[in-house]
């Protein structure tokens, strides 16, 4: 059973069981009214009206009780169907999705999926929800925050360009051929590492975030005219090292690796 079934069945029930409880708690105002009145014989009648309401609620708990014990949430997880229905609302949404199970990119963010544990990760924090469509919800509602938050083009050029001149002075240390400043490629991964030195440092800004902050000074270039507060043009290559995967700012993959500042 899909969550969308699983959620019709029980709204039905359970709309049987809120007009029931609706019921009871309307006798119950009702007695309370013939007592202050002194109206015993109303107050009879509506006392044997209330059992019978009562002896409904029970029937109602029972039908909305056996619509969730119906939903095997554990299967729905480890089958494989909470995976294929939360795909099929990112591609809806038209949200660049791209991983295997368990772990699937939404640029810039992740969702993991721990199908034993019937649990889901949204970046760096657990969602909630067995519900396919609330967790793409969620994950379009982070995309747009993170696409919002403000971005300074140039102070992180800097940052890049620092990192780089020193992968470019290890270059020269190790003496393996000629290195000329401001001409050679760096691997952006190598200038991540010395951005942030620290394994620790690296749970808070992590590959996805240097990647998207990369994209956004990618698009900003594309622009035209962007120097860095040094005065160099940035490159982006894609000869050597692990490519890193972004978004252009019309939604399309770019395979980016290298760097150089001329």
């Amino acid at each position: 059973m899909r969550y969308e079934e699983f959620l019709e069945s029980f709204l039905v029930s359970d709309k049987s069981l809120k007009e029931t409880i609706k019921k009871v708690s309307g006798l119950e105002g009702k007695m309370q009214k013939d007592s202050v009145k002194g109206d015993i014989k109303s107050l009879l009648k509506n006392l044997d009206a209330l059992k019978n309401a009562v002896s409904s609620l029970e029937e109602a708990l029972t039908g909305v009780e056996e619509s969730v014990s119906n939903f095997d949430y554990r299967s729905y997880f480890t089958s494989g169907e909470f995976t294929e229905d939360m795909l099929l609302g990112l591609k809806e949404r038209k949200m660049d999705t791209v991983g295997e199970y368990p772990v699937f990119e939404v640029f810039p963010t992740r969702i993991r999926i721990d199908g034993e544990n019937q649990e889901v990760i949204l970046g760096k924090k657990k969602v909630p929800t067995m519900r396919p469509k609330i967790l793409v919800d969620s994950a379009a509602d982070l995309v747009d925050k993170l696409e919002s938050a403000p971005f300074n083009a140039q102070a992180f050029a800097q940052d890049l360009e620092n990192a780089y001149l020193i992968c470019v002075l290890q270059e020269k240390a190790k003496n393996t051929g000629k290195v000329n400043d401001h001409l050679f490629y760096v691997p952006l991964l190598s200038c991540y590492k010395v951005m942030v030195p620290l394994s620790r440092s690296r749970k808070e800004y992590d590959e996805m975030a240097f990647a998207f902050d990369l994209a956004r000074l990618y698009n900003e270039i594309k622009k035209g005219d962007f120097v860095t507060k040094s005065g160099h043009t940035c490159l982006f290559g894609t000869g050597r090292g692990k490519s890193v995967r972004i978004l252009d700012d019309t939604g399309m993959e770019q395979l980016i690796s290298t760097i150089c500042f001329r």
